[in-house]
């Protein structure tokens, strides 16, 4: 990406209010060996073409021939790239601007055939400065028509679209100015001020503000308000303090000599003249050197010196510099006036007839260009009003797209978030209810199962229990009464029922130990514990922190959790010691069983092996948890169980 170069041509109407500045975008000079040292590093012949092109801009002002070439080499380079080919005619057509326009307006069009095929921001920019270019040359033609017509629906609309702000602010400076031709001063004014705004914010060091505020300072100088024109001569001075030699000072000086001539300030006056003369002359900026010159013979006018006031704006004519129409007739009418002061009346009746005969010719091009005009105008203002109003609908239109998409995409991720949660809590409530089912079918089987043991541990108590005690007391008392029976028999007799009432009590207190009921968990699990001891087989019991503080029915489970775990030791393990360990902290009981046997595969346990199977259901019930540690040198079963209410 290059820079550009702003190249101002200033088109001098003669009157007291009819000065046209126009404003073509370019960049600042370039240093020719730099160019030079890229052109033989560039690696391809799109970096090649943009670097000519870049060269051939910059000496489009101080040698056109030098240019001409160098962008035509650069079209050989950009040969194939439709968008670099459309660059390219657009700074030839800069070129032919200064001395052929006809040709200029043919390779603009060239420039806009190859750009308007590419959708591209920088397409657009280049697109935008054609059309600008093309818009400067119609009002060269005196077709303020169509200048406002391209500026309005060409150059600006092309520059908002490429997103460039600044080059929207260059427009509204365009539009002000006929404005200000025809009188318009409020209107020139407000379009003025807009492009200076643009500036302020996003470019406040941009020197192409210096134009504004000249602009302004003229449109307050042709409205007499000297205060307002100062101002903004003042602003305009700081801000071209950057580069006092800039191609914006020549109209600078211009405006401000028209502010000092104002005042009466001639010294003054002729200081700043001169100085713009010699920025002017430098640039060779003919539109430069004409204005000064204007301004140069007002100051002579105002100082009484009509020599030397006629001296130049006839050096003017002779040179050149007075090309339109316009400029004749303004031209002849001042030569005129100069005459008649000095007492020349015959030359000052050449010089008027010589306005008569432009008159007559301006009056023909006038009245055709006339109805023109004021449709222009009327036009102009309606399409910047179908401008707002469509920026308007559109921005109402984006706004309320977003809030329909925010709306929409927060009520479905609503739903989601709400679908997602109901379906979670449904499912866990599923679950709670299944497994508070299992749970309470868990302990109605086991109030059952339990009560039927008592039922069972009672009846065979105090019924079966009973009657085989009355059966030995009787078989007791033969034995000692008839001495004819055979004794032998009946002490074996007496053994085995003694036996049977031995085994009996020792079921009853199986199914439902009579200490447990009595005595509580601890003296229950310690007579277990003893019970259970073989020859060769030492089991010890000790509790910690034990508290009788809840339900008959989880200590039953605790003390068949306990049986079991010690009936499968003394059963399987071959241990010769295991240990019980029982303890409660709040609301949790925990249970410990030691061995030393051989251990055992929890992977080789069959799932129909009821001893684990009973245990694990029974600590599921109490939503406890269970870990087994077993090895070739014994097994350590830890239980972890709520006994909460």
């Amino acid at each position: 990406m290059y820079l550009l170069r702003i190249l101002s041509k200033y088109l001098l109407v003669w009157g007291t209010s009819t000065t046209f500045v126009m404003q073509v975008q370019g960049q600042s000079t370039v240093h020719t060996d730099s160019i030079k040292q890229q052109l033989e590093n560039a690696t391809s012949n799109i970096q090649r073409a943009k670097l000519l092109f870049k060269w051939g801009d910059s000496l489009s002002i101080s040698d056109t021939i030098r240019s001409i070439e160098y962008i035509r080499q650069g079209l050989k380079y950009a040969s194939g790239d439709v968008q670099q080919l459309g660059i390219g005619y657009f700074y030839l057509g800069r070129v032919y601007m200064d001395f052929s326009p006809l040709k200029a307006d043919l390779v603009f069009d060239t420039a806009l055939q190859h750009l308007e095929q590419i959708h591209s921001v920088n397409s657009y920019i280049y697109q935008s400065r054609t059309w600008a270019n093309k818009g400067v040359m119609a009002q060269l033609r005196g077709d303020n028509r169509r200048f406002i017509d391209l500026f309005l629906n060409k150059a600006i609309p092309l520059a908002a679209k490429g997103g460039d702000s600044l080059r929207v602010a260059d427009g509204y400076t365009n539009v002000a100015l006929p404005f200000m031709n025809y009188g318009e001063y409020e209107k020139a004014a407000l379009y003025l001020k807009k492009s200076a705004s643009i500036f302020e914010r996003l470019a406040p060091h941009d020197l192409r503000k210096v134009d504004v505020y000249c602009h302004l300072a003229k449109v307050y100088l042709l409205q007499g308000k000297l205060d307002e024109a100062g101002k903004n001569i003042r602003i305009a001075s700081l801000a071209l303090k950057q580069d006092p030699q800039s191609i914006y000072a020549p109209n600078f000086h211009a405006i401000e000599s028209m502010y000092l001539l104002r005042q009466k300030r001639w010294k003054e006056a002729e200081q700043t003249i001169e100085k713009g003369l010699s920025i002017a002359e430098k640039l060779k900026n003919r539109y430069d050197i004409r204005q000064l010159l204007y301004q140069k013979a007002e100051l002579f006018r105002a100082q009484g010196n009509w020599k030397e006031a006629k001296k130049v704006l006839l050096n003017m004519y002779h040179d050149g510099y007075i090309e339109l129409i316009t400029d004749k007739k303004q031209l002849f009418g001042d030569l005129a006036a100069i005459e008649e002061t000095m007492g020349n009346f015959k030359e000052a009746y050449i010089w008027l007839q010589k306005q008569r005969e432009v008159s007559e010719e301006m009056y023909a091009q006038e009245t055709k260009t006339k109805i023109a005009d004021l449709e222009a105008k009327y036009n102009y203002i309606q399409k910047e009003k179908e401008l707002i109003l469509a920026r308007e609908k559109t921005n109402r239109q984006r706004t309320i797209a977003w809030i329909t998409v925010f709306i929409f995409v927060f009520a479905l991720f609503s739903f989601y978030i709400w679908f997602h949660n109901k379906k979670r809590r449904t499912a866990r409530e599923i679950e709670q209810l299944k497994q508070q089912q299992r749970i309470e079918l868990g302990k109605a089987l086991l109030e059952g199962e339990e009560k039927e043991r008592g039922r069972l541990a009672r009846d065979l108590h105090d019924g079966l229990g009973g009657m085989l005690a009355g059966i030995k007391l009787n078989l007791s008392q033969l034995v000692s009464k008839k001495h004819n029976l055979e004794k032998d028999d009946l002490v074996q007799t007496i053994d085995r029922l003694g036996y049977a009432v031995n085994e009996l009590r020792r079921i009853a207190r199986n199914m439902m130990p009579t200490s447990l009921l009595q005595s509580g968990l601890a003296v229950a699990l310690k007579d277990l514990c003893d019970e259970a001891m073989l020859p060769g087989l030492k089991i010890s019991f000790k509790a910690f922190d034990l508290e009788d503080n809840f339900s008959a029915q989880v200590k039953v489970m605790i003390y068949r959790i306990i049986q079991e775990l010690v009936y499968n030791a003394v059963k399987h393990a071959n241990a010769s010691k295991i240990i019980v360990q029982c303890s409660q902290s709040d609301q949790y009981f925990f249970i410990t069983v030691e061995d030393n046997g051989k251990g055992f595969s929890t992977k080789g346990v069959p799932n129909s092996s009821r001893g684990l199977k009973n245990i694990q259901n029974r600590v599921d019930l109490l939503n406890g948890k269970m870990e087994i540690d077993t090895s070739g040198e014994g097994s350590n079963i830890n239980i972890e169980l709520y006994v909460g209410q």
